[in-house]
């Protein structure tokens, strides 16, 4: 099944539904959607500096929800409103995800997206791209992620995403990013992906141009960016949720980087 194959379905079912319908890779990269273009709320809210990190966080999580269950998952994103997911596979073996939504069920439900959004955007901008969202009654809801887990399985007897094993760089990378938080070792990652740390190195260097040191390095400090950010926690929540042992030892690699403290690369987003 090629591209051209695969945006049918999805602009049929857009058809059906009038809603945005996207088809992800296993490590949840998008692969495929009709209408191309975002909703233009959810475009509104990507212009703001790490929302869309944030955003494609929450789909992540549910796609692991509904990997768990091996089933479509029905899930509120962080705005209130309503998406699904369904796991797609090949012989068994996870190939990717079909996504839809966004849906609000309500006139309640777009006020509450438009009250959150004001928290990150004019209000005059988040009533107005707050309009934009779709209005499904339960019912009707329901039925659309009928057809939604309808396609998804068609697509999976279509073999419209191939299984394609990965690599122990891509097994390695996607580890680090799924435990960020903890005490990561290339010992330990040798025994999770299955190989030496010679291979396993090498493998990494080559795929990706760095170290798995600097990987998991960058990797910390721009998830710490977006905590920053987000400005709820403190500095020393921060450095234990990103990996690293105490606060001051997050403040040197950090200040290393930037050339500046986390609180004052804080405080300069802040004024920004």
């Amino acid at each position: 099944m090629n591209k051209n194959d695969i945006i049918t379905v999805l602009s049929e079912l857009h058809k059906i539904t009038g809603l945005r319908v996207s088809l992800h890779g296993a490590d949840y990269s998008e692969i495929a959607a009709f209408p191309e273009n975002s909703l233009p709320f959810c475009a509104r809210i990507h212009e703001i500096d790490g929302q869309k990190e944030l955003c494609h966080g929450c789909d992540r999580q549910a796609c692991e929800v509904a990997l768990k269950e091996r089933q479509t998952h029905i899930y509120k994103c962080r705005f209130g409103l309503y998406e699904a997911v369904s796991p797609l596979y090949n012989f068994g073996t996870l190939t990717g995800f079909l996504m839809m939504g966004q849906i609000a069920e309500s006139e309640d439900d777009r006020n509450t997206a438009a009250s959150v959004a004001a928290r990150l955007i004019p209000k005059s901008d988040a009533v107005e791209y707050a309009k934009f969202i779709h209005t499904v009654a339960p019912d009707m809801l329901l039925s659309y992620v009928r057809i939604m887990t309808v396609c998804a399985q068609y697509l999976t007897l279509s073999n419209a995403l191939p299984s394609v094993k990965p690599t122990v760089a891509e097994l390695a990378k996607k580890y680090i990013s799924e435990n960020l938080s903890e005490k990561l070792s290339i010992k330990e990652l040798c025994d999770t992906v299955g190989c030496s740390k010679s291979t396993l190195t090498s493998a990494f260097k080559k795929s990706y141009g760095i170290t798995l040191v600097e990987y998991i390095t960058d990797s910390r400090i721009s998830r710490a960016e977006i905590l920053l950010k987000q400005g709820d926690l403190s500095i020393n929540e921060i450095a234990l949720l990103v990996g690293f042992s105490d606060q001051s030892y997050f403040s040197k690699v950090f200040s290393a980087k930037h050339g500046i403290s986390p609180s004052e690369w804080r405080l300069n987003h802040s004024q920004s």
